[in-house]
């Protein structure tokens, strides 16, 4: 059996380690539903409630377990619901993924049942990044990249999913123009940049002193007439010596009579 974009999106959550998403079920997430039911529920689906508590579980397994935290709905007013929730992750710099789902591509624009503009609708709570998913290859570059953004700048962020493309059997991205494949991600517990795999630098060793043959470049100064004088540098002004001035190195400031 073909793997679709919905059974890849699993897949591409528990590369990460995600071990739990919280949801409720609606027809605009069917495709990523099914797909839980292939994977054997991992990561496990935690079903909550009302989509407004799913945002609300996320954000609180987030701040427990220091992990980022994930939650899932469907379009329209399920999407509208998980605001609370990832304003309170937002508010609270918790890292959350959203994983929302949409009308089908092709009736978009026609008024179906349940179209939102979704992403004018999560620019301001996931304004770092929100975006959407229209063909299979450019998915494990946005989910990526939507689960490294929450995790840096700890903050929400959205990934929206067409229902359409969730059945589309996945094909992964090739290094063709306009392409860029995302890299590995890496373990928990090892900070990440927002566009780098490597971990932060932890060494504070100060930066080695310049060269002892090193000058500041020279300055033109202005004589008390107002014309230009000669350039200065550290062999003939003490301001720009990097040794420690003394009362005899100061310049006299009167001009002999």
């Amino acid at each position: 059996m073909s793997t679709t974009v919905a059974d890849h999106v699993l897949e591409r959550l528990r590369a990460w380690g995600v071990e739990k998403v919280f949801g409720y079920a609606g027809d605009g997430i069917n495709g990523l539903l099914a797909a839980w039911g292939r994977a054997d529920n991992h990561p496990e689906f935690v079903q909550a409630r009302h989509e407004e508590m799913a945002a609300f579980e996320a954000v609180g397994y987030a701040k427990f377990s220091g992990r980022v935290g994930v939650c899932t709905a469907t379009s329209g007013p399920g999407a509208v619901h998980l605001l609370n929730g990832l304003y309170d992750a937002k508010l609270d710099h918790v890292p959350v993924v959203a994983i929302v789902g949409q009308t089908a591509r092709s009736a978009m624009g026609g008024s179906y049942q349940q179209e939102i503009d979704l992403r004018t609708l999560y620019k301001d709570v996931a304004g770092e990044y929100v975006q959407t998913v229209t063909v299979p290859e450019q998915l494990p570059n946005v989910l990526d990249r939507a689960i490294r953004t929450a995790m840096a700048e700890r903050t929400p962020t959205a990934l929206i999913v067409h229902s359409d493309v969730q059945e589309l059997e996945y094909t992964p991205p090739a290094h063709a123009f306009k392409m860029v494949p995302s890299s590995r991600c890496g373990p928990w517990g090892v900070r990440r940049s927002s566009s780098s795999p490597r971990p932060f630098p932890t060494s504070t060793t100060p930066a080695s002193p310049p060269a002892s043959g090193w000058r500041p470049t020279p300055s033109r100064t202005r004589t008390r007439s107002g014309t230009r004088g000669t350039r200065r540098c550290a062999a003939t002004d003490p301001r720009f010596s990097t040794s420690t001035p003394t009362a005899t190195s100061r310049p006299s400031r009167r001009t002999p009579r």
